[in-house]
């Protein structure tokens, strides 16, 4: 009797080892996902840039200003009215490179976003007048008198393009009013002194050079002028 409650007893004890070793295992806990750590995309400074570019520009390192100022025009994030100014810009610096069908792109695209950018339609005239296109010179020239009026330089410009094709009349009219708002500059004076003098108005080119040479005695076509008008009466 005593074996067999003993038996009985160990065979009690063997079931939790059996039952453990038919039971599955637990599932393991879900890996935690690893998240990548993305960063932050770069703010573009435009701001930072353009003052480089800017800065490269009046340096006279024109191919990096081009450079920087594409950056800043492709980068998207230009203000509307920044739009304009930095298209003149970089056609200043592309002006300045003596790249002058590229210059007149970025004036034209200038004035396409600001049509009242007068010194945009200057700047693209005097481009036209390095391609030797006068008459497109004198269109542009116009646009820029039309927004401004009191320039002398841009009438100065105007009477160039002019004098180039042979519209003596006109460029001298122009001439007379630059030197009317510039009335110090020699320079002026001597191209209306010629101007008078392409026209046979030999009185009137010489008070031109003679106007001019007082402010700068060594005004080359004054001098050139007054030599020439001198000897040809003598």
């Amino acid at each position: 009797m005593m074996r067999l409650v003993l038996a009985l007893l160990l065979s009690l004890a063997a079931i939790p080892a059996a039952v453990a070793a038919n039971t599955p295992p637990a599932p393991a806990a879900p890996a935690t996902p690893v998240v990548p750590v993305v960063a932050p995309p770069v703010r573009f400074d435009w701001q930072g840039e353009s003052k480089k570019a800017q800065a490269a520009l009046n340096a006279r390192d024109y191919k990096t200003a081009i450079e920087l100022f594409t950056n800043v025009i492709n980068s998207g994030r230009l203000p509307h009215n920044w739009v304009a100014p930095t298209f003149y810009l970089r056609g200043k610096s592309y002006r300045s490179a003596k790249k002058y069908d590229l210059a007149v792109a970025d004036y034209q695209a200038a004035v396409q976003a600001d049509p009242k950018l007068d010194v945009a339609y200057y700047e693209l005239g005097a481009c036209y007048q390095e391609l030797n296109q006068h008459n497109k010179a004198i269109e542009v020239f116009n646009q820029a008198i039309a927004l401004k009026t009191d320039s002398a330089g841009y009438f100065y410009a105007r009477c160039v393009s002019e004098s180039w094709i042979s519209k003596f009349a006109d460029a001298a009219n122009d001439c007379r009013k630059a030197t009317h708002l510039k009335p110090g500059d020699a320079d002026m004076l001597a191209t209306l002194g010629r101007l008078y003098e392409d026209q046979g108005q030999k009185v009137e080119a010489m008070e031109s050079y003679k106007a001019a040479l007082a402010i700068n005695p060594n005004q080359q076509e004054a001098k050139e002028g007054m030599a020439f008008l001198t000897k040809k009466g003598g």
